[in-house]
């Protein structure tokens, strides 16, 4: 069986036949643990009245999962005849009713709810081109010391501070220092220290 038509069965079983039948057997048969099939098998057999159908039934459920779907599958038609409104619709709608129901109500709405949205894919389309993510860049690790934005700074920890020093980037090692006396003056004198020991390193 061709997956196009597998999947067309699924939406429109009413479309199961003999022909069908056959087919979704011999899938059964190749992929037992194939509960999709086996649901529809059930149907088309139900459908079909084929006298194996309770045979079937008995193995199909020991596979199935949720044999509450499977019951509700089988039994569809009968719910959606059961579930037929009792009372007649009315076949006079009042005036207001009529005017909002007009085609042309609908119509005048339609191309600026499409306009909004055509902006609003713009505007998404045009952030993503204007703010590209640039991939995150460890500490440097070698070579010549490189200019950052003061922004790329702004974050510092007691850790960065060490590894600019365990790096030998001596000045970067002594602002981040300095930054970090500003963000936690409770640690201010060790902070100090630190920079005195780097500013000797650095002469």
């Amino acid at each position: 069986m061709q997956k196009e038509a597998f999947y067309d069965y699924l939406q429109h079983p009413e479309k199961l036949n003999s022909t069908s039948l056959d087919e979704l057997k011999q899938v059964v048969e190749s992929y037992p643990a194939f509960q999709s099939a086996w649901i529809l098998l059930l149907k088309n057999m139900k459908m079909l009245n084929h006298p194996e159908f309770e045979n079937y039934l008995e193995q199909g459920a020991i596979r199935i999962a949720d044999r509450r779907k499977l019951y509700h599958f089988l039994h569809q038609e009968e719910a959606e005849q059961e579930l037929e409104p009792a009372v007649e619709p009315q076949s006079e709608l009042d005036p207001l009713a009529k005017e909002y129901m007009a085609p042309g109500y609908y119509l005048l709405d339609a191309p600026r709810e499409t306009k909004q949205e055509e902006s609003l894919v713009d505007l998404i389309r045009s952030i993503r081109k204007t703010e590209a993510p640039k991939p995150e860049t460890s500490p440097d690790i070698s070579g010549e010391e490189q200019t950052q934005p003061e922004a790329e700074h702004s974050f510092v920890t007691e850790t960065l501070a060490k590894i600019y020093w365990q790096q030998k980037h001596y000045k970067k090692a002594i602002q981040a220092y300095e930054k970090l006396s500003l963000k936690y003056p409770e640690k201010n004198t060790y902070f100090a220290g630190q920079i005195e020991k780097l500013k000797k390193l650095t002469n």
